[in-house]
């Protein structure tokens, strides 16, 4: 059985809202079917800082503040990160020889690994660590 853990990344969020995204129409069905089958959603403080600037920046200040709205009032679980989860994802980072790790991308994978979240909603590149995936439809 499969686990029914999402975490949604700040790229999972903006490309729900954002109509004009090349990606909105897949989020969209992936968001009806975490839906549909009762998927528990989980996301950070990190995840939602960074669509929110990626709203407030890049369509409009009022998006952004309604993303925030609809965030306080959804029922997807908001992780707070923990010192000693930062202090693993300084630790990947300072130990990386990658450019594409980034601290945010370290401190989603040390917190999806220590909460038992196997998969990942997003689109961008998800740097192999901890065994986390990136979520798609079953076929």
């Amino acid at each position: 059985m499969t686990s029914k853990k999402v975490y949604i990344a700040p790229d999972g969020f903006v490309t729900f809202i954002d109509r004009g995204h090349p990606k909105h129409v897949q989020t969209g069905a992936f968001f009806r079917y975490f839906a549909l089958e009762k998927f528990q959603l989980f996301t950070s403080t990190i995840s939602i800082d960074n669509a929110y600037q990626d709203l407030y920046q890049n369509i409009s200040p009022s998006l952004g503040k309604d993303y925030l709205r609809a965030m306080y009032m959804s029922s997807i679980n908001i992780i707070y990160p923990e010192p000693s989860d930062v202090k693993s994802a300084i630790k990947i980072v300072a130990q990386s020889n990658s450019i594409e790790m980034t601290f945010a991308k370290a401190l989603i994978s040390v917190i999806c690994n220590k909460r038992n979240i196997p998969q990942i909603c997003t689109f961008d590149y998800l740097p192999p660590l901890y065994g986390l995936q990136a979520f798609y439809l079953p076929v």
